[in-house]
This record gives structure tokens, C-alpha cells and sequence, in this order.
């Protein structure tokens, strides 16, 4: 039991050690200074006006609309109408990276999806937690990283600080609180390695 208790401590201080808490000045005040929340409300607009009502077909629309909000694009990275993001300016896209139909990026944190990765329709990546052993539940960001040709199935919850490796696959409905190795496919609540994947004719 010893045993036990202890690799849940070290791995509840690995966790706290992967996030950042922002600073409050009190228990409901806001932690983004009033520039981020302007910036939050135009992108907000934009999103209803400009973002949303636009056809399908129409990614380089769309990833133009995310560059101007500051989002990192390299390539040609695929996002759908329906893609809910919270700040552009904390999201990296890079060649045929993809956001699939009403799938949420919550990126409190920076959230970055390498070359040819994709986030299936209705996953959610979450950036942002409480750290609920204070009064004050401040808030605490932690980066997200989907690597190089890796899947996130369908309605899976991804928690901040995560790193999805390379060629790893996520199984739907998965919620992954840590790391997963890269050329694994994973599954489960919480997520954990199945077997490993085997990809024929890997792209660039």
C-alpha cells in the first residue's frame, strides 16, 4: 500500500511540475490581463461572423482568418467549420496537420499539432485545470503536443501537459492524463498502450 501511495505522489508532483498556475488576484478574477480578453472577444466575433458560415471546402479561408489571430501555420494544415478554438495565437499547425468536425481546442496552453496529425470529430483538448488543493483553485495551463503523423479518435479528452508521440493512435472516447509513447495505440479511461501500430508507406 506503501508502495502504492507513493508512485501516486510522484506522479501527482510530475503532473503539477508539467503545469504552470497563473496568477489571480482573488478567487474569480480573470487571469488574462484586459489585452488577452479584447483579443479573446474580437476572435470570439470572428469566429461567429467569418469562421463558422464558411463552406466546407474552404481551409485556406479559414487558416488565414487563425493566421491573423497569430496562429503559427506551416503548409497546408486542414481545419473544419465546426473547430472550436479558444486562442488562436497559442496554436501551431503544421503541413497537413487536421481539426475535424466540432472537435474543441481549450489551448490555455500552447497546443501544437505536428505534420500529418489529426484530432478526429468531437475530441477535446483541454489545456487548462484547477489545482483544486488550494482555496483559491487557481487556474493551471499545461502545453498539449500531438506528434507527427498520430490520431486522436473520436470524442477523446486530452489533458494539459500531454505530449500524443509520434504515430500513436488514440482510441475514441480515450482520456489521456499522460504521455503517450509514440507508434502506440492507445485506449481507455484512463488511456493506456494496447499494441503497438504498424503504418506501411509513411509520408514526409
Amino acid at each position: 500500500m506503501g508502495s502504492v501511495l507513493w508512485k501516486q505522489r510522484k506522479q501527482w508532483v510530475l503532473d503539477r511540475i508539467m503545469l504552470r498556475t497563473m496568477s489571480q488576484s482573488g478567487r474569480n478574477a480573470s487571469p488574462w490581463p484586459v489585452s488577452t480578453r479584447i483579443l479573446m472577444l474580437l476572435w470570439r466575433l470572428a469566429w461567429i461572423c467569418m469562421f463558422r458560415p464558411s463552406p466546407k471546402p474552404c481551409y485556406g479561408w479559414r487558416v488565414l482568418l487563425l493566421r491573423c489571430f497569430g496562429c503559427r501555420v506551416t503548409g497546408r494544415p486542414i481545419v473544419l467549420s465546426t473547430v472550436v478554438i479558444k486562442m488562436p495565437w497559442q496554436l501551431d499547425l503544421e503541413d497537413g496537420s487536421c481539426l475535424g468536425d466540432q472537435c474543441e481546442v481549450y489551448n490555455l496552453g500552447r497546443v501544437t499539432l505536428k505534420a500529418h496529425s489529426t484530432v478526429a470529430q468531437q475530441a477535446y483538448l483541454c489545456g487548462g485545470t484547477h489545482d483544486l488543493s488550494a482555496f483559491e483553485s487557481p487556474l493551471m495551463v499545461g502545453d498539449i503536443v500531438i506528434g507527427r503523423h498520430a490520431f486522436v479518435g473520436a470524442r477523446a479528452f486530452v489533458l494539459p501537459g500531454v505530449t500524443i508521440g509520434d504515430g500513436a493512435v488514440v482510441g475514441a472516447a480515450s482520456v489521456v492524463t499522460k504521455d503517450v509513447p509514440p507508434w502506440m495505440v492507445c485506449a481507455g479511461n484512463p488511456c493506456r498502450p494496447i499494441r503497438t501500430r504498424v503504418l506501411n508507406n509513411i509520408p514526409n
